[in-house]
């Protein structure tokens, strides 16, 4: 199929934006508990644009990360990531299906999903990813190539959304073992990229995708505090500047 067919055919397939009405719905809940059930702080706010295309990148400690890109803006925000969702209590499995994420499966082309990411992003839309794939403790670990590559592929800017707790969003334990609420904090960074292969008629080489994705990690980094950034402690304090992650 032309790629200009294609290009039509996936706009009218994932039009931008979209859900609005049950995304609203899941959004008003995570407002409603986050503020019952968390001491929430979010720094950096007047780092995020008025639209898109962006990308949004974050690291991913709990599966409940992914709350975080919702609460802090206000963005018609889709996300891409694992169907599988391995680490994830089987409660809360259904709630990307009823975002409508988009879903990837590790090892496999995906295509579609690629193709969709792509869509929404011309149409200026904000998509976010977490670029290591899967949740696991701190600190920041590999980045596997998804990330990478579709920033290399899109050449939309970039930003980092690093979220921490202390309580390792241990939300009853803390209740009932420090009688306070568990305290999260997410940083927002600033604006980076867009970042950009050596030929933009071919793929994006393996070389280029590894350096693509170091640098998306490094950005990470800077707004985690120094014992989450794990092998990106060094170079991301190369590039923090004056302000950088405080603590809760």
């Amino acid at each position: 199929m032309p790629r200009s067919s294609r290009k039509l055919e996936y706009h009218a397939k994932y039009p931008y934006p979209r859900n609005l009405t049950r995304r609203g719905v899941l959004r008003g809940a995570i407002k409603v508990a986050s503020g019952i059930l968390l001491d929430y702080k979010i720094e950096g706010k007047e780092n995020l644009p008025k639209g898109g295309p962006l990308l949004i990148v974050g690291n991913h400690f709990s599966f409940l990360d992914s709350i975080s890109p919702i609460h802090v803006t206000r963005y018609a925000l889709e996300f891409i990531g694992d169907s599988e969702m391995p680490m994830a209590p089987g409660i809360v499995k259904f709630l990307p299906s009823i975002w409508g994420a988009l879903k990837i499966t590790q090892g496999r082309p995906n295509l579609e999903a690629i193709r969709a990411a792509e869509a929404i992003l011309e149409q200026n839309g904000i998509l976010a990813i977490f670029p290591e794939g899967h949740v696991h403790k701190p600190p920041l670990g590999s980045p596997l190539p998804g990330a990478a590559f579709l920033a290399l592929r899109l050449g939309v800017p970039i930003i980092p959304i690093g979220t921490y707790s202390e309580d390792d969003w241990n939300i009853f334990g803390t209740l009932t073992t420090k009688h306070r609420l568990a305290r999260v904090v997410t940083r927002i960074g600033k604006i980076f990229g867009p970042l950009v292969v050596r030929d933009p008629n071919r793929v994006p080489a393996r070389e280029e995708v590894n350096q693509a994705g170091q640098e998306i990690m490094e950005q990470i980094a800077q707004v985690l505090p120094e014992s989450a950034r794990g092998p990106y402690l060094l170079d991301a304090n190369k590039v923090c500047e004056s302000i950088c992650f405080k603590s809760a």
